[in-house]
């Protein structure tokens, strides 16, 4: 069965599976999008709210966000301690990389104790990059997913699929074929989607045991996408991954979710 879900309800989502206070997003395909549309949704309910990534970030503030770079876990607990009297929501980085145009993340272990000493916020993180590509493969020691995460949102976007396998396309494309066994250049398929997000190797290889996983197919923005995104979803529900009690397909661009259980 399916339940669409509209902007409102969407915040709910951070609510459900034990009401989590750590998502983490990974994947590419609209990461950042969705990270930064999740917010102004729990922000407009008045929910406390921070972003934040243990990898890094554009360095591109978008209206509505405050970009702070606390030198100190300290520092970062007092920056928290005035986030309710901001209409801002607070984006948490670390230092500035002027070649790259990007800001490095805040570490690791810093979401777990934060995340702690703030129990009425929900702090949504980026935990990987994916160098503006649909989907992607890791490296060993990726995604670097905090602990505490209760919720990880795998994000893939569905343009990617038919496209070649070369860089252009997959971040990561030689570790993506060996994951996957598909040959450089030829077609990604549905089978390579799902192998990808399944593998030991694969997205879920950081994926804390604890953590409820609700993996989502987004530029979902035409029929055939559609259709293509509900197939993937009933496929990875058949698998029985146990984190895995429901998928989400839509469009970020077009505030359209569907969620599939």
């Amino acid at each position: 069965m399916h339940q669409y879900v509209n902007l409102a309800n969407l915040a709910a989502l951070a609510r459900t599976n034990g009401s989590p206070r750590v998502i983490t997003l990974i994947g590419g395909g609209g990461k950042t999008s969705l990270m930064q549309f999740w917010a102004r949704c729990l922000h407009a309910r008045g929910i406390a709210v921070v972003t934040t990534t243990t990898t890094k970030l554009c360095n591109k503030p978008q209206t509505g966000f405050t970009f702070v770079q606390p030198i100190s876990l300290s520092e970062a607990k007092n920056t928290l301690d005035n986030l309710r009297s901001s209409d801002q929501i607070l984006t948490l980085t670390g230092e500035l990389l002027p070649a790259e145009g990007k800001l490095t993340g805040i570490p690791v272990d810093w979401v777990d104790q934060l995340s702690s000493y703030s129990p009425d916020t929900i702090f949504l993180v980026e935990g990987d990059g994916s160098a503006g590509r649909s989907l992607k493969a890791h490296l060993s020691h990726e995604p670097v997913i905090p602990a505490c995460t209760s919720l990880l949102i795998p994000i893939v976007g569905l343009d990617v699929l038919g496209q070649p396998l070369s860089e252009e396309n997959v971040h990561r494309a030689e570790v993506f074929a060996r994951i996957t066994g598909n040959c450089p250049g030829a077609p990604i398929d549905p089978a390579a989607v799902l192998k990808v997000l399944l593998h030991k190797e694969g997205y879920l290889r950081q994926c804390p045991d604890t953590a409820a996983v609700l993996p989502f197919f987004n530029k979902a923005e035409t029929l055939h996408a559609c259709r293509a995104g509900f197939r993937l979803a009933q496929k990875i529900l058949a698998a029985g991954q146990p984190q895995i009690n429901s998928v989400l397909v839509g469009s970020v661009q077009q505030n359209c979710f569907a969620r599939l259980s």
